[in-house]
């Protein structure tokens, strides 16, 4: 095992550190206590205050009760975010660590690896993006507050009207002020994570790495790179949530229909799996030449092998022949094309497409119950049988 620390791109900032004061995050039970106390802040005060108006489960058009994207962002978002950690910060770990331990990166390479590996994390857990991350995520109220001419007046939790004009509520303006910032706080550390992840693959693909073109993984031993989005895929389920419940809004209090988001929908989970597996193909380039180089190689080989086995076959003699067929040539020949169909069969990326499928499944899944705006559920039970028969 390496001696040198774990990797981690969430053990870091001011913010962990203000969560590991508290004890919060020590196992899932703190993880737990951290979450409630997050939706305590956030969301307890809108439940209080749009009772205290009346906008809890109606009195307006869009209660709270109904905002399916602002329960999406407590039930599911928060949790998500917060629990997602430990778990990503183990998988991707183990990744770095086999970089090491597998001797794709060679020896002379190594601290080159390290300072990449180091840098990464840096930028992972800076303290200064964090505060960029905290005024960004405020500076979001003052293009919702613009946005309020546009929207249908008193019809709305968030919104009241006064003297004529569309005004934040109480509970709109703690939404925008403090949930909405808490949740978009959290978002933007991971998307920041996931984009010092990217950085780190990226500068991982210029080495000059120790492929193997027969290995077994069918990745010239790359194929431990193909764990990589697992680490990310709960925060994106996440955020194709946070969409669903988004386009889910619209088509109860706007008109939209389903059709009409089919087109947003594909795109967004199309930009989901850019983000979720684009560092698979940054070694494409690598692996196809390795490829090829290692056909030409092991084909070489087996040229001069079977060749060779052609030249002293015997012809017009059966005992000669059964001779040399019980000889362990025959049986080395047949290893070695073994050898070379591993080589044939080398994917240009580390993962696979059953695992691209795998990945795709769980970011589609939250637009699923969409379908009841337009199909019964009968409907779609003998749809999905149609299609699995």
């Amino acid at each position: 095992m390496s001696s040198t620390p774990p990797f981690s791109l969430c053990e870091g900032g001011r913010f962990h550190a203000l969560l590991s004061k508290a004890g919060l995050t020590r196992g899932a039970r703190a993880r737990l206590t951290g979450v409630a106390l997050l939706l305590a802040i956030g969301w307890l005060p809108l439940i209080l205050l749009t009772a205290t108006a009346g906008t809890l489960a109606r009195g307006v058009d869009h209660p709270l009760l109904a905002d399916l994207g602002a329960w999406a962002r407590a039930l599911i978002v928060v949790p998500i975010l917060i629990f997602a950690e430990p778990s990503a910060d183990r998988l991707l770990a183990l990744i770095v660590d086999l970089f090491r331990r597998t001797g794709l990166v060679r020896e002379a390479d190594l601290p080159t690896f390290e300072e990449i590996v180091s840098r990464a994390q840096r930028r992972a857990t800076s303290d200064s993006m964090e505060v960029i991350f905290l005024l960004t995520a405020l500076a979001v109220p003052h293009l919702l507050v613009a946005a309020l001419p546009h929207l249908a007046t008193g019809t709305a939790w968030t919104v009241t009207v006064i003297a004529g004009e569309p005004q934040l509520s109480a509970a709109g303006e703690w939404y925008t002020w403090v949930a909405l910032p808490l949740v978009q706080f959290l978002l933007l550390r991971w998307l920041w994570r996931i984009i010092s992840w990217w950085g780190l693959v990226w500068r991982v693909s210029k080495l000059d790495l120790a492929w193997v073109g027969a290995h077994p993984d069918g990745a010239g031993g790359l194929g431990f790179l193909a764990w990589s989005p697992r680490a990310f895929r709960s925060v994106f389920v996440g955020l194709s949530v946070l969409a669903a419940a988004a386009v889910s809004n619209q088509i109860q209090f706007s008109g939209q229909t389903l059709a009409d988001a089919r087109g947003p929908i594909l795109a967004f989970i199309i930009l989901e799996l850019v983000l979720l597996l684009g560092p698979q193909f940054f070694f494409l380039g690598s692996l196809v030449r390795t490829r090829y180089a290692a056909l030409v190689r092991y084909g070489l080989t087996a040229s001069a092998m079977t060749g060779d086995f052609e030249r002293r076959l015997p012809h017009g003699s059966a005992t000669k022949g059964a001779d040399l067929l019980t000889s362990p040539e025959p049986s080395a020949m047949a290893d070695y094309a073994g050898v070379y169909g591993l080589v044939n069969t080398m994917r240009p990326v580390a993962i696979s497409l059953r695992e691209v499928v795998g990945a795709v499944l769980p970011l589609a899944a939250p637009f699923a119950p969409l379908l009841l705006y337009q199909y019964s559920l009968k409907q779609i039970i003998q749809g999905v049988l149609q299609l699995v028969r």
